[in-house]
């Protein structure tokens, strides 16, 4: 596998990814990272903390905490599950900002991505189900729910059809609006098939948008924002070249051919040249994954900003 991510420049998104990769067969302690693992009725969370440089330079991310929630039926509108995700949710959302978001402080909500594509629009889908108020505060205050804080949101696009940065569009609302903390929501790339639609994860240390398929962006962190950065996202798409490495592989050890790594590469490396030497595969049913996702996703977050309101009362201030 880091064969793989080298030869195509592909990082990993999920923490737990890393994790597992580093672990490997051996099952050995990485130095500076713990695991906590949690096993619930739907859902298994694992939340892995990067804790000094020497864990982030082996991890590959920066140091902080990394909550991955695991849910098979969560590609599935069960509302059983999606329940206990939305509590998981709440909960890790406490423990990723602290005491660090107080009653009456406005947070900014930012959905990545491109919304002309479908893997790409969990965020400005998320931004779709998430309750506005902002505005209310200022022009109508008498229209909130008593204890609602003031909670705006943007979906930036992608320089491809802005031909802004994001990180430049955030800067200037940061700069103006002066949020307290910022919630930032993508799509990420797994490397593996069986995380699309099934993992969610979040995380204090901020996001590099386009990371995961080579084409990463400006960092969104607490360090070049000066506000901390929540970032959220669920796996929409593996490349081609780890699902086509993987059946190559699997090909040799039920037909007792010999794999060769390099031999394997170069096929693949040939095959995708024509589409620039990467191809990001999505399943057939990606609409249904990332409508169900963002919704779960918004209220998750919505729960955690706005204690003691109900979910209805919540979706009466979704855009």
């Amino acid at each position: 596998m880091k064969n793989i991510l080298k030869a195509f420049g592909l990082n990993i998104d999920l923490a737990v990814e890393a994790h597992e990769l580093l672990r490997g067969a051996a099952n050995e302690e990485i130095p500076g990272v713990i695991e906590q693992v949690e096993q619930r009725e739907f859902v298994k969370v694992n939340t892995i903390i990067i804790k000094d440089q020497n864990g982030a330079q082996k991890m590959g991310k920066p140091v902080g905490t990394y909550v991955t929630i695991q849910s098979p039926p969560l590609k599935i509108n069960d509302p059983y599950v999606k329940n206990e995700i939305v509590e998981v949710m709440e909960k890790s959302m406490h423990t990723l900002l602290g005491d660090r978001v107080q009653p009456g402080d406005t947070v900014l909500l930012v959905g990545l991505g491109n919304w002309r594509a479908t893997p790409d629009s969990l965020g400005p889908k998320f931004i779709e189900y998430s309750p506005i108020t902002r505005h209310y505060h200022q022009h109508a205050p008498e229209a909130l729910v008593e204890g609602m804080r003031p909670v705006c949101g943007i979906a930036p696009g992608v320089l491809g059809i802005t031909g802004l940065e994001t990180f430049e569009v955030i800067r200037g609302v940061v700069e103006n609006v002066k949020p307290t903390v910022m919630v930032v929501v993508d799509a990420l790339a797994a490397t593996n098939v069986d995380r699309i639609g099934t993992t969610i994860q979040m995380a204090n240390t901020g996001i590099q948008p386009g990371a995961g398929v080579g084409n990463a962006r400006i960092a969104l962190t607490e360090e070049a924002l000066g506000i901390p950065v929540i970032a959220i996202g669920c796996p929409t798409i593996v490349n081609a070249s780890i699902i086509t490495n993987e059946a190559i592989r699997k090909f040799c050890l039920n037909s007792g051919a010999t794999f060769n790594e390099n031999q394997a590469l170069d096929a693949t490396r040939t095959i995708l040249s024509r589409f620039g030497g990467s191809l990001g595969v999505t399943p057939q049913e990606i609409d249904d994954i990332v409508e169900n996702t963002s919704r779960i996703l918004a209220m998750g977050v919505s729960k955690s900003l706005f204690p003691g309101i109900s979910q209805e009362q919540l979706e009466l201030y979704a855009t």
